[in-house]
């Protein structure tokens, strides 16, 4: 068992909730996530095309997965977390959410086929090979399809309460950023500073963010610069 895996089953199996605690954390609605531009433009996404296969890799408790099974996709959760494994079966059929969930990790992970949209929310700074993650996550996603990716950036040091297992943020105009640099961006952005009050079993503390929806749409690069314009928070 891993660092990572032990950390995660023990906060798994001591909290009943410890990520989206809030009453409404299934709903389909996007204006009910304010606080979350990525959910919200996730569900505006998935909202506005037919229904089709997900793939959410480190879905801790669910939330995402089971919001996007209850938009009728079909959805496949990944988590290295026993725990977290049994929660998300759990907490899927009582919110009434058909969810295949399986162990696994990232680096060694093997799906059938392809999918529509991958997920991949607070996991890449777990990962220190950056660039062989975003690869398999690319790899995963259908032609014309998308990642949602979620990590922090080193813009903020790693809070001492979180130095309890290895982390690995990237750089703002890292590796994660220049795996996506053909992939269209319909939403970038670099959240910072941002008080963590996702858990409350640590301290308080900060972390800042890279926050992406990129497309398996090609486009050219742009010589010398970006093809994503970045909002800094």
């Amino acid at each position: 068992m891993t660092e990572i895996e032990d950390f995660f089953d023990r906060a798994y199996r001591q909290h009943p909730r410890y990520w989206w605690r809030n009453e409404g954390r299934y709903s389909i609605s996007p204006d009910d996530h304010p606080t979350s531009l990525l959910t919200q433009h996730a569900l505006r996404w998935a909202t506005d095309r037919e229904p089709g296969r997900v793939l959410d890799v480190g879905a801790g408790e669910g939330a995402d997965a089971i919001r996007m099974a209850l938009l009728g996709w079909e959805v496949v959760a990944v988590e290295l977390s026993q725990q977290a494994v049994e929660k998300i079966d759990k907490l899927a059929r009582e919110a009434g959410a058909e969810v295949t969930v399986t162990k696994g990790d990232l680096n060694t992970l093997q799906v059938r086929g392809q999918f529509d949209l991958v997920i991949c929310n607070g996991v890449l700074h777990y990962v220190e090979d950056k660039r062989a993650a975003c690869r398999t996550l690319q790899s995963m996603t259908a032609p014309g399809g998308a990642n949602l990716v979620s990590l922090w950036s080193s813009h903020t040091p790693v809070p001492e309460c979180h130095q309890i297992i290895p982390t690995f943020p990237d750089a703002e105009e890292g590796d994660v950023r220049d795996s996506y640099r053909t992939w269209r961006k319909s939403l970038m952005y670099l959240e910072r500073g941002r008080l963590e009050q996702s858990h409350d079993d640590m301290s308080p503390h900060v972390h800042s963010f890279i926050k992406m929806f990129a497309h398996n749409e090609p486009v050219k690069p742009i010589a010398g610069g970006r093809n994503d314009s970045a909002i800094e928070w």
